[in-house]
């Protein structure tokens, strides 16, 4: 006999819910290339500025990543001491305005000594006048909201925060800041792409940080289970792998 599949409504709308409810941002490096899945999912996505790269190539990805999105979701990062000349950045910030890139996310960039620029309010200082809406990276384990309220943020919009595996410190930072977190990836993978952007430093604070062990694995980062342990802040998913997997368990992960 044909027995008819029932559905429960109230379980459907709870999963429509926490999917709307999930503020989740994503970071790819310019030559990443990001299923449409990805791309409609985020609010928004950063592309990186890369150590010894040009800023044209972040301007061309980003300019990329809107026409694919159909709207200006793109957020171009500006590493201060990455620049080369100030033409660099200027003729760069005027294209991407020209072509609907409107916000940017000023870090300092290079370990070196810059040419040009030591640190992101120089450069936040040169491209006031372009109407970008600006953000800036902070570093839980080394500053504290109470401070970047009256500094940083009194500054700019809001801020990413860098690689950190505990809770605990992370919910010290509240409005404002976007929790950064590693997508489901694995170890290997999470150390070559820290290798790539620079954060090396980061990822070796955030694993000798004990209270990060209880969330790898052999198998690697399980996101999920540390996003249950955050407060209700928007995330910065940072792209180390298997990123359609992880939005997709955190869009219904309760």
């Amino acid at each position: 006999m044909y027995r008819r599949k029932t559905v429960d409504i109230f379980t459907v709308a709870q999963k429509h819910i926490s999917r709307v409810a999930m503020d989740i941002s994503v970071e790819k490096t310019p030559k990443q290339k990001l299923s449409q899945y990805a791309v409609d999912t985020a609010s928004s996505v950063s592309v990186t500025h890369l150590p010894n790269t040009n800023l044209s190539i972040v301007k061309d990805a980003a300019i990329a990543l809107n026409d694919q999105a159909g709207s200006a979701k793109a957020v171009a990062h500006i590493g201060a001491r990455n620049l080369q000349t100030e033409s660099e950045l200027h003729e760069n910030c005027i294209a991407m305005r020209k072509a609907g890139v409107d916000k940017v996310l000023l870090i300092g960039g290079s370990t070196y000594q810059g040419k040009v620029y030591q640190t992101f309010y120089e450069v936040k200082e040169a491209i006031q006048d372009y109407g970008f809406d600006m953000y800036c990276g902070v570093y839980p384990q080394s500053e504290q909201y109470s401070m970047m309220q009256y500094t940083k943020y009194s500054h700019f919009k809001g801020g990413i925060s860098q690689l950190c595996f505990s809770p605990k410190t992370l919910n010290q930072w509240e409005k404002k800041t976007r929790y950064g977190v590693p997508t489901n990836c694995t170890l290997k993978g999470l150390y070559k792409y820290a290798k790539l952007c620079g954060l090396l430093d980061s990822l070796a604070y955030a694993v000798g940080n004990l209270s990060g062990i209880k969330y790898v694995s052999s198998k690697g980062f399980n996101t999920v289970k540390f996003v249950k342990d955050l407060r209700d802040n928007p995330i910065h998913l940072y792209n180390f792998g298997k990123l359609d997997q992880t939005l997709m368990q955190l869009e219904f992960k309760d």
